[in-house]
């Protein structure tokens, strides 16, 4: 009689903790559930929504790690670098060598631009997953951003070994060997069409450019045949580097010709900004004459977003005789594999004498020209090919008033090739 009640016993307890073992398997089928559909809407933009699914289930289950990792990136991706980090370091403090939290620990770093503590992380990730991939991309990719290119070499060549199909890998590997390559030389053709009065405007130039360990120059020798007037200018653009995410342009340029300054300057500093973004100052001098001077004041700001570069340029032309002149340019780049393939929109409106436009009926810059009336929109794109080729095409559509009859106005289509080789 005991041994039945034993066995009796032993037949409830079993099938109890069986069902407790189904139940518990159900409400994991269920957070699992909520997590496709808090990741489907974290994916597709709705991540307020995701989080507020992502928060209910680490409610019930804490320590559901990939749900905090998400949790973690969706705050990230919303610039909440903070919230994110606190996030990850819980996952890690429960379970040091997950690697998923790993690696989007080591993410934020990077988009925080935090390239010395990103470093770290992924070298701490290697140094339970030596032969990670994601890992070992990460790490050249830091390296290169940290212009340790020998080390990122070094890194990339280990990632070919374990896979040479690398996709990422490969593209950076490419990429930093251009990047090492001392020069470049180019030419391009523009044509600019007038709705009337005008003849077509033609512009040529020709250059060779050089990186050096101090930064990098540019050589120019550009030709205009316009309004019945031809002539040249040699000009030198410099872009020394004078600290570490700041640098400075600086341009030379004269001519003995009337459809050039006589002399152009121009100087900037342009510097990079915390959250992917960048901004600079500067002026333009053009001297065409004694009679005839014009100081511009400029600058830039811009934010990179993901493969896209959005910038904002004004020019202010201060003027004694007439009055301060304002006019801008806007532009939206789009980046495919690097640096060198982007499509651009631009726009802007006012004139700027540094723009080389109708400058008087004659051609000519007289004073006071600068505060004429002016919109224009265009579009560039840039690809590079094989053997280091990279080839650009502008067009640009702008509505100039004239003036040498002011409130009239002309249509002026402008377009324009170049092609560039590295070597």
């Amino acid at each position: 009689m005991q041994y039945r009640f034993h066995y009796f016993l032993f037949f409830w307890l079993y099938v109890g903790a069986l069902a407790v073992d189904a139940q518990s398997k159900q409400d994991y089928v269920g957070a699992d559930e909520a997590f496709l559909v808090a990741r489907q809407k974290a994916f597709n933009g709705k991540r307020e929504e995701a989080r507020e699914i992502l928060q209910t289930i680490l409610s019930e289950k804490p320590n559901y790690h990939d749900v905090r990792i998400l949790l973690a990136r969706t705050y990230a991706w919303d610039g909440q670098r903070d919230t994110a980090r606190k996030e990850l370091q819980i996952v890690l403090g429960k379970e040091p060598d997950h690697e998923d939290a790993i690696s989007a620990l080591a993410d934020v770093e990077i988009w925080d631009e935090q390239y010395a503590q990103a470093l770290i992380i992924v070298n701490n990730g290697l140094h339970f997953y030596p032969n990670s991939e994601d890992f070992i991309y990460k790490k050249a990719s830091i390296l290169n951003d940290l212009n340790r290119k020998d080390e990122c070499l070094a890194s990339l060549s280990k990632l070919m070994t374990i896979n040479p199909a690398h996709e990422k890998g490969v593209r950076l590997r490419e990429s930093i060997k251009i990047s090492q390559l001392k020069y470049a030389v180019g030419i391009n053709y523009g044509l600019d069409a007038f709705s009337r009065t005008f003849d077509p405007a033609h512009y040529s130039s020709a250059q060779l450019a050089r990186t050096n360990s101090w930064g990098s120059a540019i050589m120019r020798i550009n030709y205009s045949n316009r309004f019945s007037t031809q002539g040249f200018q040699p000009e030198l653009d410099i872009y020394p580097r004078i600290a570490n995410g700041v640098y400075a342009y600086v341009n030379y340029g004269f001519s003995q010709s009337d459809i050039f300054p006589r002399h152009r300057f121009g100087g900037e500093i342009h510097s990079k900004l915390p959250h992917s973004m960048e901004a600079s100052a500067g002026i333009r001098y053009l001297y065409f004459g004694s009679s005839s001077k014009v100081m511009i004041y400029t600058g830039s700001f811009g934010w990179y977003f993901k493969d896209y570069w959005i910038s904002f340029r004004p020019y202010i032309t201060p003027d004694r005789l007439t009055a301060t002149s304002f006019s801008s340019n806007i532009s939206l780049r789009k980046y495919f594999q690097d640096s060198d393939n982007f499509f651009e929109l631009n726009g802007g409106f006012g004139f700027s004498p540094d723009e080389r436009r109708i400058q008087a009926g004659t051609g000519l810059s007289t004073e006071g020209i600068y505060i004429l009336k002016s919109q224009r929109a265009g579009v560039m794109w840039q690809k590079s090919f094989r053997h280091q080729f990279i080839l650009d095409v502008t067009c640009t559509l702008s509505r100039q008033e004239l003036s040498f009859d002011t409130g009239k106005y002309v249509w002026i289509t402008s377009s324009k090739i170049g092609v560039r080789k590295k070597f």
